[in-house]
C-alpha cells in the first residue's frame, strides 16, 4: 500500500461493531448540546447588537418594522418554532430602570401536531370559543376580559382573522393591561400555526365599550390594518 494513504479511522469499526448503536446515540446527544451552546451564544450576541437582533426579527417577520416600534427579541428553534416581538421602546431601555413597554407585538410560528390546538385556534377567532385557553398551552396568559369585535384584515396571500378585546397579557415577569389585538393568519401552503398578539393602552378604560372611542388604538381594524401590511408571514 501506498504509506501516504489514510488509516482508517478505528471509531468506524466501533460504531460498526455491537457497540455502534450506543455511539451513535452518544454522538446525538453531543451533538444536540453543542449545537444548543451554539444557538444559545448565537442568540445572546444578537441580544447585544441592535443591527443583528433588527435583522432576525425583520426575518421573521418577513418585512419591515412599523413606525414606533423597535426590534425586541427573536428566538427560532429550526423546523419546530420561530418568534419575534416588537416593542414601543429598544430592548437597551427596557428592563427596572427603563419605562414599562406600553405598546408591542407578539408573533409565533410553530409547527404543532395536536389536532385539538388548531381546532381551538380556529374556533376562538371564528367566535364559538370563548377562553383562549390553546395560547396557555404555549406558556402565553391572555386574560379576556370583554371581546369588543371579531373581524378580517385584507392582507393579500393569507387569512387573517382578529379579535379585539380589553385584557391583559403575562409573560415571565412582564404584564400588560390595556386592549389586544389577537391575530390568526392562515396561509395556503403549509400548516404551522400562526398568531400576533397585539397589545396596547386603553384610550376609554373608563367607559363602556358602547360608549368608548378606540380610533387610532391597536383593536381599531383601520390601523390593524395597516400595521399588519408591514410583514408578509406566509414567506
Amino acid at each position: 500500500m501506498n504509506g501516504q494513504q489514510r488509516r482508517r479511522s478505528p471509531w468506524v469499526y466501533v460504531a460498526i461493531g455491537c457497540g455502534g448503536a450506543l455511539l451513535l446515540g452518544i454522538l446525538a446527544i453531543v451533538g444536540v448540546a453543542v449545537f444548543g451552546y451554539r444557538k444559545a451564544k448565537q442568540f445572546e450576541a444578537e441580544m447585544k447588537d441592535p443591527k443583528a437582533r433588527e435583522a432576525k426579527v425583520k426575518a421573521v417577520l418577513g418585512g419591515d418594522i412599523p413606525p414606533g416600534y423597535h426590534a425586541v427579541i427573536s428566538l427560532s428553534v429550526p423546523f419546530l418554532m420561530d418568534m419575534a416581538m416588537l416593542g414601543d421602546r429598544p430592548l437597551e431601555e427596557h428592563g427596572p430602570s427603563g419605562r414599562k413597554m406600553e405598546k408591542g407585538f407578539i408573533y409565533v410560528k410553530m409547527i404543532t401536531t395536536d389536532p385539538k390546538q388548531n381546532e381551538d385556534m380556529q374556533r376562538y377567532f371564528e367566535g364559538k370559543l370563548d377562553d383562549p385557553e390553546f395560547l396557555r398551552r404555549s406558556n402565553i396568559h391572555v386574560r379576556s376580559d370583554e371581546v369588543l369585535k371579531r373581524g378580517a384584515l385584507d392582507i393579500p396571500g393569507q387569512k387573517t382573522l382578529y379579535v379585539a378585546q380589553r385584557g391583559g397579557l403575562e409573560m415571565e415577569k412582564n404584564s400588560t393591561n390595556g386592549l389586544l389585538n389577537l391575530i390568526y393568519v392562515d396561509c395556503p401552503q403549509d400548516e404551522k400555526q400562526r398568531f400576533g398578539i397585539w397589545f396596547g393602552p386603553d384610550p376609554a378604560a373608563d367607559k363602556a365599550a358602547n360608549e368608548a372611542d378606540f380610533t387610532g388604538s391597536v383593536v381599531d381594524e383601520k390601523v390593524a390594518q395597516e400595521f399588519m401590511g408591514h410583514f408578509h408571514l406566509c414567506q
